[in-house]
């Protein structure tokens, strides 16, 4: 499977340098374009939220029209000026498939329907990690992993290095980890280096467990992975989450490539979780999926 799509959403008053520089570093690796596709919500959208507390006439309708335009208009300005700074094509005329080049689009309504229309035509969403302050990052990422069915990656940090430089898996052997693997082998497979980490549990013994890790490195050999496998003792006071983030750090990981959602998002939320403390406070590229 080829990943030559990579979308990035964004939307009024986001910056998506962030996404954009892990985007072109992957997409240089991958012979791939950027698809910006700007999501705002259209007027019927915004009233909806308003009816009861202003007017509504003509003229609130066209201010908000307005506003929408001068924020669609404010955003593709500033991707304009990232291309022009990475020395990367926005909009060309004709350019080969296999070339790095961004595409921008603006689509009006919820976030929700939109990107789930609109990921599940390319290969790879790109998303910021969930900021309070910005509600369009919790619900894109939450949308790309539960709606889209395709990997996810989160970017917490500005990316400065090649995100593909060594990624680290973290296997249980779920389903969710399982369908991560099988739609990011074209990723893997341009990694310069791959490890296969298991994080113990300490929940009981099993004697299989021992073997997980390398169960995948030699699945990952047949597709011309070479991956080294390590398992992590369960440790005292220290959730799985933070044991695999300390790990990644430690072995330098340029990227965690994480199956999401293994329980579920209730359960993380009231009793934490794997996913829920990577999400939280990853500095590094996760990569995901459901």
């Amino acid at each position: 499977m080829f990943l030559r799509c990579l979308l990035v959403p964004t939307g009024p008053g986001l910056d998506p340098e962030r996404c954009l520089d892990a985007a072109l570093h992957l997409s240089r690796r991958l012979h791939a374009h950027i698809n910006v596709s700007f999501m705002a919500p259209g007027p019927q959208h915004v009233l909806a939220g308003m009816a009861s507390l202003v007017p509504v006439d003509g003229a609130t309708i066209t201010a908000i029209e307005q506003g929408v335009q001068e924020a669609a208009a404010t955003g593709r300005s500033a991707v304009q000026a990232w291309c022009e700074r990475r020395a990367v094509g926005f909009m060309p005329a004709a350019e080969r498939l296999d070339a790095t080049f961004v595409s921008w689009g603006e689509l009006a309504g919820e976030v929700e329907p939109i990107l789930t229309r609109v990921g599940r035509v390319n290969d790879l969403v790109i998303v910021d990690q969930p900021d309070p302050a910005q509600p369009f990052t919790g619900r894109a990422l939450d949308t790309a992993l539960f709606s889209v069915g395709r990997p996810t990656l989160m970017i917490g940090a500005p990316v400065t290095f090649n995100p593909l430089h060594h990624v680290v898996i973290a296997w249980n052997g779920s389903l969710e980890a399982t369908r991560l693997v099988g739609q990011s082998i074209t990723l893997l497979r341009e990694a310069t280096r791959v490890t296969v980490i298991h994080a113990k549990t300490g929940t009981g013994p099993d004697r299989y467990e021992d073997t997980l890790a390398a169960d995948l490195c030699g699945y990952l050999r047949w597709h011309g992975i070479v991956a080294e496998a390590v398992t992590l003792p369960a440790v005292e006071g220290m959730p799985a989450g933070a044991a695999l983030l300390t790990e990644a750090e430690k072995r330098k990981a340029s990227m965690l490539a994480l199956g999401a959602y293994t329980h579920s998002r209730v359960r993380e939320f009231l009793l934490g979780g794997v996913t829920r403390h990577v999400i939280e406070n990853a500095r590094l590229p996760v990569l995901m999926a459901h």
